[in-house]
């Protein structure tokens, strides 16, 4: 009889976007055991820079006992109040400190348990919207490629249909359709013209005008896809947006779940470009990994309007007190220690040092940037930007350099890295010394490959 490996295909827990046996088959996963600050260590004591930051999440660092007392004394004093008829003053309070960070009158809060979830109440909140307004036509959802709007039926919806989310589960939301990002690398109408032409823009209203104007309720949109790919828009494009949906009367829903509470080099990615969207959605760093916690926020007009009607939104574990309390922990630190200020200097310094480090190197076309969120789109080609056609085994011998080194990142094409904000200048060094060695090396690799 043949040989059964000792690892069950079938795992008693499972793992979140993972071939599960595939994951058993290379040795399971990586057992974390604790943390301090930008750093993990796993089971066998080996240590990494997390510069996946969990997964987006950890903006003020690990083992903060500021945060962790906040959680704790408000458990002590209130463990949970169901927000429907009830609050908890924290719920309150954090609202209130929301609507004063956000742009603009974006000053009612709607608490749900996590960004996926806030996705799909926002959809929710954008159809309703219309409907209570009387224009009962306007159910359809303009998203964009290279997209990610988290783990719901709605946010796979959502999602870059490209990725193949819903393979095999069916069909999306029905009325969603999509339109192209501004990805200036790539974009088949600019890409190799030396500016902006806004195409992408245009394409969006073409999209907007072939669905029916008067059937569009709204378009979804990250200001900076994060998980996409680090795509960065130019200066003009969200203020055109932004044109575009007032001239249709479609609302614009912000997706800041990855990009928001300082990622960036401001509060919100919105604030680079004076963008004041009709519903921003945020969660993820809100609570630093500490707790799970998310939000809609709506501008006034469009919370006015719902105020009037029963919304059917809520969750049990919403507005949370114990997450409220790690959110208004978290905020603190992040302004007490100007993380925003530090994650606009280090990021700089991240996106600069990057390029420097892998110019020239073959297989890297672009290394883009904002905050500190950096992404190394990898080529066949420099000259055809073809992407590097890169097997999973070319991408584990890059993730296992990458942790022989001690750091850990988002390992795709593109290497995505996204630090906490509260990491080093030295680790930034660091951070930079192993992502370009670990590229250049695979550079190698695929270089003797072709050679035979």
């Amino acid at each position: 009889m043949g040989s059964r490996s000792s690892a069950p295909l079938a795992p008693l827990l499972w793992y979140q976007g993972q071939v599960q046996a595939v994951l058993a088959r290379s040795g399971g996963p990586l057992r974390l055991v604790r943390a301090e600050g930008s750093r993990v260590w796993d089971s066998r004591g080996r240590v990494y820079l997390d510069a996946r930051s969990g997964l987006w999440a950890v903006l003020v660092g690990y083992g903060r006992d500021d945060v962790v007392a906040a959680v704790n004394a408000q458990l002590h004093a209130l463990s949970f109040a169901p927000l429907t008829d009830a609050v908890s003053p924290v719920a309150e309070e954090l609202a209130a400190r929301l609507g004063t960070l956000a742009p603009g009158d974006l000053t009612s809060v709607a608490l749900v348990p996590t960004g996926s979830e806030a996705v799909d109440t926002a959809l929710k909140f954008a159809r309703l919207f219309h409907h209570a307004g009387g224009d009962r036509r306007r159910h359809i959802i303009i998203s964009r490629e290279y997209s990610a709007h988290g783990g719901t039926y709605a946010g796979l919806s959502l999602s870059d249909p490209d990725r193949g989310l819903l393979r095999g589960i069916g069909p999306g939301l029905h009325g969603i359709r999509f339109a192209p990002a501004p990805y200036r690398y790539r974009c088949p109408h600019c890409g190799s013209e030396p500016a902006c032409t806004l195409a992408c823009a245009g394409a969006l209203e073409d999209a907007i005008v072939k669905a029916g104007p008067q059937r569009v309720a709204a378009v979804f949109a990250e200001p900076v896809p994060g998980p996409g790919g680090v795509i960065v828009p130019p200066d003009t494009y969200w203020p055109s947006v932004r044109a575009l949906c007032d001239r249709y009367g479609v609302l614009l829903v912000a997706d800041e779940v990855v990009t928001g509470f300082g990622r960036t080099g401001r509060w919100f990615a919105s604030d680079h470009w004076g963008l004041i969207p009709d519903l921003l959605i945020v969660g993820k760093g809100m609570t630093g990994g500490y707790q799970t916690l998310a939000a809609v926020l709506m501008r006034q007009r469009v919370a006015e309007r719902l105020a009037r009607r029963r919304v059917p939104h809520g969750f049990t574990y919403s507005g949370h007190p114990a997450a409220c309390a790690a959110a208004l922990a978290c905020l603190r630190i992040v302004e007490e220690e100007a993380l925003v200020e530090r994650a606009a200097r280090l990021g700089r310094r991240l996106l600069d040092d990057l390029g420097a480090a892998l110019a020239g190197c073959p297989l890297v076309g672009e290394v883009r940037g904002v905050g500190l969120m950096a992404a190394v789109e990898l080529v066949d080609d420099r000259g055809t930007r073809a992407p590097a056609r890169l097997t999973t085994q070319s991408l584990r011998c890059l993730d296992e350099d990458l942790r022989a080194l001690g750091v850990l990142c988002f390992v795709d094409n593109p290497v995505i890295v996204a630090p906490p904000l509260v990491i080093s200048d030295e680790d930034v060094t660091r951070l930079v010394a192993a992502v370009a060695g670990s590229v250049r090396a695979l550079a190698e690799r695929r270089r003797r490959t072709e050679r035979g």
